[in-house]
């Protein structure tokens, strides 16, 4: 074992920073996703009533050859999943806080839930996070989304302004959402239907003005998902509609694969 093998520190937001950080100075690429990411991406005080704790740390990083990564990772604290990540590791790996209890979901170049998203492109970021654009889709792509994500799809939209193109800004980019969607049928209908529902809760969690802020930029994001050009394929799936299932189901990680 590694003698200058470092410990994962018991705040899980202090330790996402310590992971991301550690990497950074062991020449890896990574980027936080998730919950914690948004919590790290924030810019002004929240309202009290959109903090929440957070139960594992989740990262994107680049395709290439791992070895390095790996032995960052063990230096930092982590414990592999070595059988996982023999099987699934150039799509995704898992590694462990031991002393912590807690769990560290790395995804390589790509997030695939529901609908998959290609982040190879967008991990040059200069934070520690991705953009607030490809975290408000991380988030809003399951079909079956529960409250948990859509406050932190809540929390994304609230602190962050609605600008044109798509060029990494530290904003919601509406060329990114176009880009994802507008060939996409499937992806536009699930990101559509999950933003129509967070106009309530905002009203219902917010006071008037920052719910009223919500939903403006709602509309301006609906608006445009609506109007941008689609391509022929995302017309013709249009056709058949909600009749044939757009969606795949998140991939659950069996018992059997999970073991160490």
């Amino acid at each position: 074992m590694n003698s200058t093998r470092a410990t994962p520190l018991a705040d899980i937001e202090a330790d996402a920073v310590r992971l991301i950080d550690g990497l950074a100075e062991r020449s890896c690429v990574a980027r936080l996703l998730g919950g914690l990411a948004i919590a790290e991406h924030r810019h002004t005080r929240l309202p009290a009533v959109l903090s929440r704790s957070y139960g594992d740390i989740d990262i994107v990083i680049p395709a290439g050859k791992p070895g390095p990564f790996k032995v960052a990772m063990e230096d930092l604290g982590y414990t592999p999943n070595s059988r996982f990540n023999n099987l699934r590791g150039h799509k995704r790996m898992l590694y462990y806080d031991e002393p912590n209890g807690r769990q560290v979901d790395v995804f390589v170049s790509r997030f695939d839930m529901c609908h998959g998203i290609d982040l190879a492109g967008r991990l040059d970021t200069g934070t520690r996070t991705l953009h607030p654009t490809d975290l408000l889709l991380t988030k809003l792509q399951v079909v079956e989304i529960n409250r948990k994500d859509l406050v932190d799809a809540l929390t994304v939209i609230l602190t962050h302004a609605v600008v044109d193109g798509g060029t990494g800004a530290d904003a919601l980019e509406l060329g990114r959402l176009s880009e994802v969607t507008s060939c996409d049928w499937g992806w536009y209908t699930t990101l559509s239907d999950n933003l129509a529902r967070i106009a309530p809760i905002a009203r219902e969690l917010l006071d008037s003005d920052a719910s009223g802020l919500v939903e403006r930029r709602l509309a301006q994001l609906g608006e445009s998902l609506r109007s941008a050009p689609k391509s022929l394929r995302w017309k013709a799936r249009a056709k058949v509609g909600r009749k044939v299932k757009w969606y795949e189901l998140p991939e659950e990680v069996g018992q059997t694969i999970v073991t160490r």
